[in-house]
């Protein structure tokens, strides 16, 4: 015979139950565009009934005790997450390296059209030669040429200056970066704590472990915040904890009672890391992190980063003062050697586009490139024209190109545009895949409204379904106490 109260039992379990998992429900909804928020559910379970054998006990009797909530579990698929965070890392590569790009091209880019780019310099000075060339003694046509040299270094100067404080700037975001990285590092080796330390459930229910999910949802968007830097890999351990690896480099993990992290740390020059804990180098992986490095380090046509810009702009300051210093008046015996200091440097003969000017002999004295007049007057203009034709010859420029300076201009334009063109159609086509698996994603894992509206309307039936019962069982009951036995009385 069942117990006499056990009705009412299983139809208060019931309430209890279908009322948790509407306020589920309410969560879920109130949370709907909550960043990181994963979609919960409540987990129940039939109550279990066991007949014992050692006195041939039945369990008929204790049998239909109803519903019990095991637990509130996240909606999560670690195959989605993973693979997210996969080409999460190269969508920040990719994004890293377009930011700095981007950069570049406004400092080195040449705005013909505004005249204030090393082209029109170029093209200012062949003008302002030409019509020297018309007047060799005339001072204030020598003074236009001196003001055109002028233009050009001064043009140089401003892009190696920009160039230099990119590279201020884009080393200081890197250390910002990197201190985010640690930062979140620390906060994960926190959050595998206190999760340990909530985690109310072994996983004997659906392979779940129940435990604080506010403080999962924490880890999970440390998790994709961080994939964005490197190559992050995600084991989760017993009890509630993770372990992270940066490219397979052991930095978060847990063992026993110990909670640990790995912390980067920057070297001198400004751009390299190595681990706290073992002094090795670091390498991230496909990252954010590996789009600054790139960059901040690059000198070549194929990895262009910074150095490579201000290395060509270097390379056309020393070959520009070499020509019109040097090669221009080279076959010319009769042009003395001190009108051949037209272009200077540091003072040490060392030549750069941020230390590139007009000599100061000739800053002093415009009429400096002028020439006596021949003894007979004839009208000697042949060094100015050797100067003009000079922009349009062809140069070894040092770096494997041979052109004109107008045309190592373009090639190194061209080179900068064509790694943007490129870097932006790998960065869409990482971002399309990323978009699509994060989609996957919070199909999976985000709040739908009309799917939370169905559980809600499901749950309410339950819930009045279930009051019915217990005014089924409640009346039951008052026949059993207060009417059975009043025959015949």
């Amino acid at each position: 015979m069942r117990p006499t109260f056990m009705g009412l039992e299983t139809a208060k379990r019931g309430i209890m139950v279908n009322q948790k998992a509407i306020d589920i429900v309410g969560n879920n909804i109130s949370n709907v565009n909550t960043k990181g928020y994963t979609r919960q559910r409540l987990d129940s379970v039939s109550v279990n009934v066991y007949g014992s054998s050692q006195f041939n006990y039945s369990s008929i009797p204790l049998a239909g005790q109803g519903v019990d909530a095991k637990g509130v579990a996240q909606i999560r698929n670690p195959y989605l997450d993973a693979k997210f965070r996969e080409q999460y890392s190269d969508v920040g590569y990719f994004d890293q390296k377009a930011a700095i790009l981007d950069q570049i091209e406004g400092i080195i880019s040449d705005p013909e059209v505004e005249g204030t780019g090393i082209k029109s310099a170029l093209t200012a000075l062949s003008q302002s030669l030409a019509d020297f060339s018309q007047n060799p003694y005339q001072e204030t046509n020598a003074n236009i040429v001196m003001h055109a040299f002028k233009a050009v270094t001064q043009v140089l100067n401003e892009y190696d200056a920009n160039l230099q404080t990119l590279m201020e700037q884009t080393k200081n975001d890197f250390s910002i970066a990197v201190q985010d990285i640690n930062t979140k590092l620390n906060q994960l080796s926190e959050l595998n704590k206190s999760i340990a330390h909530e985690i109310f459930a072994n996983s004997d229910y659906d392979g779940v472990n129940y435990g604080p999910n506010d403080l999962l949802d924490q880890r999970n968007t440390i998790l994709d915040d961080l994939s964005r830097y490197g190559s992050v890999q995600v084991t989760n351990l017993d009890g509630g904890g993770v372990q992270v690896k940066f490219n397979g480099k052991v930095v978060v993990d847990v063992s026993g009672a110990s909670y640990t992290n790995d912390q980067l740390m920057i070297g001198s020059d400004g751009t390299s890391l190595t681990w706290n804990s073992n002094g090795k180098t670091a390498n991230l992986g496909s990252g954010a992190i590996k789009g600054f490095t790139d960059m901040l380090t690059g000198n070549d046509s194929i990895m262009s980063g910074i150095p490579y810009y201000q290395n060509q702009l270097d390379n056309f300051a020393k070959t520009l003062a070499d020509v019109f210093n040097n090669k221009v008046h080279a076959d010319d015996p009769d042009f003395p050697d001190k009108y051949k200091e037209l272009l200077s440097g540091d003072g040490n003969g060392n030549i750069t586009a941020g230390n590139i000017s007009i000599s100061d002999k000739w800053a002093e004295d415009s009429s400096y490139i002028i020439r006596d007049k021949n003894p007979d007057g004839d009208l000697d203009n042949t060094d100015i024209l050797d100067m003009k034709a000079a922009l349009e010859q062809d140069f070894n420029f040092g770096s494997g190109f041979s052109g004109t300076f107008s045309e190592f201009i373009t090639k190194t334009t061209n080179t900068l545009g064509s790694e943007i063109k490129t870097n932006s159609a790998r960065m869409q086509a990482s971002l399309s895949i990323a978009e699509s698996v994060e989609s996957e994603r919070m199909g999976v894992s985000g709040v739908s409204l009309n799917e939370e509206g169905i559980n809600m309307m499901t749950y309410n039936k339950a819930y009045q379904a279930l009051g019915r019962l217990m005014t089924t069982m409640d009346e039951q009951l008052d026949m059993i106490i207060n009417k059975m036995g009043m025959v015949g009385r």
